[in-house]
């Protein structure tokens, strides 16, 4: 026997600790296959070999406590470059051989070789470390941070150490393979040969890069005349290759599919050999351009430590030196690692934006949802300004030239609305561009001019144009419905109003009206018009022809127009409604979360009304939950979809209670900041420490208190094989912290 039995593993699932260069680590010291249950015996719906994430802004690294990874890409569609046999899975082998002995390393049936605390996963790095008979191998994957939105190496650094432990030399061998399987996730449920898109692998070398270069052919051949141009799917992927580094060789060969690393050695007693490649893709497929990122990649590594490229994600992640608190200082840093790794370069729109991931990105294959975009970018106001700028303009190519902004993005730069016509993406833009101004006082931005969707041969305009059309989107398009409120379309940030409430769509879609994209206009446009003023006076905007004022102007009478209605609905009860819908008012008994974070930060209303306000919320949304207020006080919907205490049938969500604390943040502080760290995850990993999911991210929903599933993600929904990292909760957990700090 060349492994150790089985370990003592704790039930614990993990500890954070700290590297070399101050930056957060978790440990994982839990059981392989992870496996829960709820108080009902039910099983809980977790992947069983959950999901690390490394990565910059050109490649998205997937690293499982097995050992397995996922070589993932958005740059042009998102796709899987080594798909595995089973959905959301990967194709990937190491082995060492010992003498005339082999034993594979990957997989959950050899985690019992692993040392105990020894599996680490950082900011750009996930070590493993296992413990066999005769000898210890260390191996290890470092992932170099992008330095602008524009930059980075789609490749990782593989190194593996090897110690012999016995008191007699012995011969090693060790191999690494992945094998090249390129899949659109949008199409992993596709069988090959009914899929639009088949391909095909050839393999060479040249020097010592070894590579598969991968080929599309479509059905439809307009797909396969220009990579530049937009198509449904891909048929432009990029080449997958290897080389060593320090010791070993790389071989590619295209019949299997497969690029391998391998390593032959002697080891006296004792004795330690390091081995080292690089693994990459590339979508520019000359080799001269592949060893521009193998350059790249080598520049500025320090070759000694568990992260490689420890220094320089130093330098991309704040410290948070006055955050007295030595958690939630080591949490932040994390969640500024996290929103760096899954941030995502588009080589259509040439732009980098943060996606939500978990289902409509790591799962659907789509880039959704445009309000998610917004929001993702919030935080980086203060820190990371050149990122937050190039979200923006992708979200702004993604706009057309009359201010309809598209809600999704899929295959290659196609960006259009699905099935829905939502109301509420314009103010979700002006969210982020009122932060982005505020903070940084970049009013020069105003003036860049960046070209609308379709980004192709049309006439670029202003960002000032941007706000312009999306404004009167939002007032004539979308308009008011017959009590003066933001009309509901489609819907609003809650788009499953029609799945759980199932109606004609074109009896309802012009009549409803919604109470929380009416209280966003009161929260978010008085801040726009404030900055909007700000760069007039000092004279950054030009306003030749008075048709800023008049906007100006049009703004103010808008905001006036929607604060009277709201306020007449509101009449003299303790908090707004949530939604006309189907003829009905929703909301008027029973509470809903949607409206009232964005009620209390509206500053139109006095803060007496908002004590009242946040009292009623208290007792009717906080009461029971661990983490904060639940989406509805009692849920309304009865559907085989949405459990009550669910989702958007009542479940917690940090994108609706993030702007509660913004809210508090005007007239209690400490309040808001009790609400912040409720919803931290060092809070989450306390009141629900069985689950994994409650500890490095979680998806962009928890279920509430009021069902058995308390804690997890969407349980009516099979999360067996999902990757459960989001960027909502870093985002707005970053950005409360943030808000908070600048407002003291």
């Amino acid at each position: 026997m060349l492994f150790l039995g089985g370990m003592d593993m704790s039930d614990r699932i993990g500890v954070w600790t700290s590297d070399k260069n101050g930056l957060p680590v978790f440990r994982y010291t839990g059981s392989l296959p992870y496996r829960a249950t709820l108080s009902n015996g039910r099983a809980v719906k977790l992947p069983e070999d959950p999901w690390f994430l490394l990565g910059n802004y050109r490649l998205t690294l997937f690293t499982h406590v097995s050992g397995m990874y996922e070589i993932i890409s958005g740059q042009r569609s998102w796709a899987r470059i080594n798909q595995g046999e089973e959905r959301n899975s990967a194709a990937c082998r190491a082995f060492i051989r010992v003498d005339d002995t082999e034993v594979s390393l990957l997989g959950m049936d050899y985690y019992q070789m692993q040392r105990k605390n020894a599996n680490a996963f950082g900011c750009g790095f996930a070590s493993y470390t296992y413990e066999l008979e005769a000898v210890c191998v260390k191996r290890s994957l470092d992932v170099k941070p992008s330095i602008d939105p524009y930059s980075g190496a789609a490749a990782f650094l593989l190194t593996v150490e090897i110690t012999n432990k016995s008191k007699e030399a012995i011969n090693i061998s060790y191999g690494e393979a992945v094998t090249a399987n390129y899949k659109e996730i949008r199409h992993q449920d596709i069988d090959n040969r009914e899929s639009d898109v088949q391909y095909t692998y050839d393999s060479g070398k040249e020097d010592n890069i070894a590579y598969i270069s991968i080929k599309a052919r479509t059905k439809d051949p307009l797909y396969r005349v220009s990579s530049s141009e937009t198509a449904p799917v891909d048929a432009f992927p990029p080449i997958l290759y290897g080389m060593p580094v320090y010791g070993g060789t790389a071989t590619a060969r295209a019949d299997g599919c497969e690029l391998a690393m391998s390593a032959r050695c002697n080891l006296s007693a004792g004795q330690t050999k390091l081995f080292r490649w690089i693994v990459g893709i590339s979508y520019d497929h000359a080799i001269e351009d592949i060893r521009g990122d193998i350059r790249e990649l080598l520049d500025n590594m320090v070759a000694d430590g568990d992260n490689l490229y420890g220094r320089l994600w130093r330098s991309r992640i704040p410290t948070f030196a006055d955050e007295e608190d030595p958690e939630l200082r080591r949490e932040l840093q994390w969640h500024a690692y996290m929103l760096e790794a899954m941030a995502t370069y588009s080589d259509y729109y040439k732009e980098t934006k943060i996606p939500q991931g978990t289902i409509y990105d790591y799962d659907w294959g789509i880039h959704a949802s445009a309000r998610d975009n917004f929001q993702h970018a919030l935080p980086l106001v203060y820190y990371n300004r050149s990122l937050a700028k190039s979200v923006l303009k992708y979200m702004m190519k993604r706009t057309t030239s009359f201010g309809d902004i598209r809600l999704t993005e899929y295959g290659f730069g196609v960006s259009d609305h699905g099935c829905y016509f939502t109301s509420d993406q314009q103010l979700f833009f002006f969210m982020l561009m009122e932060a982005y101004l505020r903070v940084t006082k970049d009013y020069e931005f105003l003036n860049e001019t960046i070209p609308p969707y379709p980004v192709v041969n049309v006439v670029p305009l202003r960002v000032m144009d941007f706000i312009e059309k999306c404004f009167v989107f939002i007032k004539d398009t979308i308009g008011t419905g017959c009590h003066g409120l933001v009309r509901l379309l489609n819907s609003d940030w809650n788009d499953t109003v029609f799945y759980i409430n199932k109606v004609p769509y074109n009896s309802v879609v012009m009549e409803g009206e919604s109470h929380m994209n009416s209280a966003m206009v009161l929260a978010i446009i008085p801040g726009i018009i404030r900055e909007l003023r700000k760069a007039r006076r000092m004279d950054i905007i030009a306003d030749p022809n008075g048709r800023i004022e008049a906007l100006l102007e049009s703004m103010s009478l808008y905001v006036d127009q929607i604060c009277q209605a709201f306020m007449e609905d509101w009449g003299d009860g303790a908090f707004p409604a949530r939604m006309y819908f189907d003829e009905q008012k929703y909301g008027e008994d029973n509470m809903f979360l949607e409206p009232q974070g964005f009620t209390l930060m509206a500053e139109r209303f006095p803060v007496q009304r908002k004590r009242i306000l946040y009292d009623e919320m208290c007792k009717r949304l906080y009461n029971g939950e661990k983490l904060g207020a639940r989406e509805q006080e009692v849920p309304e919907f009865d559907s085989e979809e949405y459990d009550k205490g669910s989702r958007e049938n009542g479940g917690f969500w940090w994108s609706l209670n993030g702007p509660v604390i913004l809210g508090l943040a005007g007239f209690d502080r400490e309040e808001a900041w009790k609400r912040l760290k409720n919803m931290t995850l060092a809070n989450m990993s306390k009141q629900f420490p069985d689950y994994w999911s409650s500890y490095w991210s979680a998806s962009d929903n928890q279920e509430s208190s009021l069902i058995p599933e308390e804690g997890l993600p969407d349980q009516s929904y099979d999360y067996s094989n999902i990757p459960v990292i989001c960027a909502h909760p870093h985002a707005w957990i970053l950005y409360c912290y943030y808000y908070l700090k600048d407002k003291q």
